[in-house]
């Protein structure tokens, strides 16, 4: 009898403690519509007195569940955003509050103190606040994320650039917008908000291999002029030069970016090649000379922005990118030793481009936080180039080889995408369209034309939500490519599903896994109907009838995080199944380098990442071990590379002092029958900032007397080794001045959204080595 009425109190009880209403709803970025993870929800009555509270889960949605009839307010807080509070006047039934938006702090974060963790953790990123040291140390939006030193990324000092620890390109974007590595150079980093990292970016993104998003607060009136200027000091023939200017009036904003990126340098190159011939071994060795590397790539960029409060944003940008190469990277004066006889080389080629684009977007921002984005962007590409080849030997009139370019190119690309929360997370579903065409001419001897139409058409859907500790994004896509040269044509149909799941097994541990099928069409140039020679024993021929590609690729990571010591585990596996890769026949006298759908490709890259944080923000020091496997499967060859490295820095950073040590090994990847390996950087820099501007050395290669890069191809047919060094990069003396001079209020507007879908496919087939 006692265990019954035990039962039955349990009961009314539990009763009694479900009793009441359920309040939920999603508390999202205003300026990007995302959810924001763990935010701070409190119930308090009218006087403001606590009730109950809770924080939002990994897509921004929360519940507060058993609360009686009545009248509240709810109350919202984020890091770095400004509070907000919501008002029920009547609750007597479950009610769903929809999006709750929150604004960006007006005031930055120097006044912040971070006690918890800078790092959170999303199912699809990782949500960086960057310390109050860490801003006053960094010139630029590029040396902030340096200083953040974020496992799977590198940043090169010298050009400024970031990829993968792989070796793979990472979408940058301010805002959400797509943006270039010089409007990034344009951030100042005290109005860094925070830094999202998606090292799963998913279909939202193309599957891309990471995304960095800047979350910087934005000005309500004046403007601000900025500029950035690196110089080499020995030699000189360095510079990165950018200046940008912005200027804010009520609703609108117009901004201005300029960058100029030169080169005016001298490389040596060195070749080894063997060419086996049905009836004889020929090799040759070749020597080079200093040779000159000039070029220069100016990009500017003019952008207006009108924001129509929280409804919808207009954004127009008119860019145009001019490259100028009067003296190539591929570029030697060399001399070459065959069979007792010496012959002299000289290589030459030039390239000039200009690139102007229209890009306009519309953003809606509709009820209940849906969002609809609309994208339409139409580019010209001009090109044009040539090419001189002579080999000389000594009382005989010179071989030469003569080619040239003109290009021109359509694009047009058009993107839709639909954002809202459903259930308890969001789904996500897009159309994009790329339309071009292509006529390229060449000249010289070899002379031809091609012209080409191409199409890709990409449809996703993509829904992410959360169960307790465990998340998850699931989508599925699908993609057509279609084009067509001459009489040749093909289309196929790609599926894209994608799988990604991250739970959080402990206070400080989480474990993340994503997996995902994805395509991708053959560049133009290999597409290219045209044959070009490289020397006098090797061609390179296009191949029309290529095939688009499909390939698998899944990774799992798990990450453990403390107050002094952070480690992360990471292992990657992919393939490539029917992948275009280069082929070497022999036909009539010569080598023909071509491509061609090959068997297979497979890569594993395994990685751990260790920082050490010894004394506060002061101190940073981390270590990232790696090793990297390739089997490359061709119709007729077969082909292994293992590459083992590591990268590490140390950070120090003390008022408004900072200095930095890195270095990264020689990062090798093999693709088809050639490894590609990369430089070995180690760089020193000492900086000082103040509010408006900033100073700091740097000494790149201050320990070793040639900076190089090697490239070798495997090819039984033609195998060949080519090293490119100079000694103008080691070391490299380089000194660094930048500004940023602003005035005006701060404001948070709506920002963009969709992809910056710049086309710089020339489409043309090169037949430099």
């Amino acid at each position: 009898m006692k265990q019954f009425l035990w039962v039955v109190s349990m009961l009314l009880l539990q009763e009694v403690v479900m009793a009441g209403n359920k309040i939920s709803g999603i508390v999202v970025d205003d300026a990007d519509g995302s959810g924001l993870v763990t935010a701070t929800v409190v119930l308090c009555d009218g006087g403001s007195k606590q009730i109950k509270g809770t924080t939002t889960n990994a897509n921004g949605y929360f519940e507060i569940a058993g609360v009686e009839d009545g009248s509240y307010i709810l109350q919202f807080s984020y890091i770095g955003y400004e509070p907000q509070a919501f008002s029920i006047t009547q609750l007597d039934k479950d009610i769903n509050v929809g999006g709750i938006r929150m604004l960006a702090s007006s005031t930055t974060l120097d006044e912040v103190v971070v006690k918890g963790d800078p790092v959170i953790r999303k199912v699809d990123r990782q949500m960086v606040l960057p310390t109050s040291g860490q801003k006053k140390a960094s010139t630029n939006g590029v040396s902030l994320l340096q200083h953040l030193q974020l496992s799977s990324l590198t940043v090169n000092p010298l050009d400024k650039s970031v990829k993968t620890n792989y070796g793979d390109e990472v979408q940058l974007r301010i805002n959400g917008v797509e943006a270039t590595k010089d409007e990034v150079v344009a951030i100042r980093p005290a109005d860094v908000i925070r830094i999202e990292y998606h090292d799963n970016p998913g279909l939202r993104y193309g599957n891309v291999a990471a995304v960095v998003d800047y979350i910087v607060k934005k000005k309500e009136t004046g403007g601000n002029v900025a500029g950035d200027f690196t110089n080499g000091i020995s030699p000189l023939g360095y510079g990165e030069y950018h200046l940008s200017a912005k200027y804010n009036y009520k609703k609108s904003a117009v901004s201005a970016v300029m960058a100029w990126e030169r080169r005016d340098l001298k490389w040596n190159r060195e070749n080894n090649e063997t060419f086996n011939y049905p009836d004889y071994t020929l090799e040759n060795r070749e020597i080079g000379s200093p040779t000159k590397l000039k070029y220069d790539f100016m990009n500017v960029a003019i952008n207006y922005n009108y924001v129509n409060d929280n409804k919808s944003m207009l954004n127009i940008a008119l860019r145009n990118q001019y490259n100028d190469t009067p003296h190539s990277f591929s570029d030697r004066n060399s001399v070459l030793y065959q069979e007792g006889k010496e012959y002299t080389i000289a290589d030459r080629q030039k390239a000039e481009s200009t690139i102007p684009s229209l890009d306009i977007y519309y953003q809606l921002n509709l009820k209940n936080g849906q969002h609809l984005y609309f994208d339409l962007m139409g580019t010209y590409l001009n090109s044009s180039g040539s090419r001189t080849y002579e080999m000389t030997e000594e009382g005989i009139s010179p071989v030469e080889i003569i080619s040239k370019t003109e290009g021109d190119k359509y694009s047009v690309i058009g993107e839709m995408i639909y954002e809202r929360p459903l259930w308890k997370g969001k789904l996500t579903t897009g159309l994009k369209h790329n339309q071009s065409y292509t006529n390229n001419v060449y000249d010289g001897n070899i002379s031809n034309k091609v012209k080409m139409n191409t199409e890709e058409t990409y449809l996703f859907t993509e829904y992410q939500s959360g169960y307790k500790k465990l998340n998850y994004t699931v989508g599925v896509g699908a993609m057509r490519t279609y084009y067509k040269q001459e009489e040749a044509k093909q289309e196929k149909y790609i599926f894209r599903p994608t799988l990604t799941l991250s739970y959080n097994a402990a206070e400080n541990l989480f474990l993340k896994y994503n997996a995902y099928m994805s395509g991708y069409a053959p560049s133009l140039s290999a597409l290219s109907d045209v044959m070009q020679y490289i020397d006098v024993y090797q061609v390179r021929q296009g191949n029309p009838h290529l095939k688009s590609v499909t390939f698998f690729t899944n990774s799992l990571s798990a990450s453990w995080r403390s107050r002094f010591v952070n480690v992360e585990l990471f292992g990657r596996y992919s393939v490539d199944n029917k992948p275009i890769m280069e082929e070497t026949i022999y036909e009539n006298g010569k080598f023909i380098r071509t491509y061609a759908n090959q068997k297979s490709f497979h890569r594993l890259n395994l990685q751990t990442t260790v920082q050490i944080l010894p004394w506060k923000e002061y101190i940073s020091i981390s270590l990232t071990p790696f090793v990297n496997r390739y089997i490359s499967n061709g119709n007729d060859y077969t082909h292994t590379h293992s590459n083992a490295g590591f990268k590490g820095s140390i950070i120090g950073m003390y008022q408004n002092w900072s200095m930095m040590v890195d270095m990264n090994t020689s990062y090798h990847e093999l693709w088809g029958e050639t490894i590609t390996k990369g430089e070995s950087i180690h760089t020193i820099a000492v900086g000082y900032n103040r509010e408006k501007w900033g100073l700091q050395a740097m000494v790149m290669n201050p320990f070793t007397r040639k900076y190089e890069q090697e490239v070798v191809n495997v090819s039984k047919l033609a195998s060949n080794r080519q090293l490119a060094y100079s000694k103008d990069f080691s070391p490299m003396f380089m000194l660094n001045f930048s500004f940023n001079i602003d005035f005006g209020k701060q404001r948070n507007s709506s920002n963009k959204r969709i992809n910056n879908n710049a086309d710089n496919d020339t489409g043309i087939l090169s037949g430099s080595k």
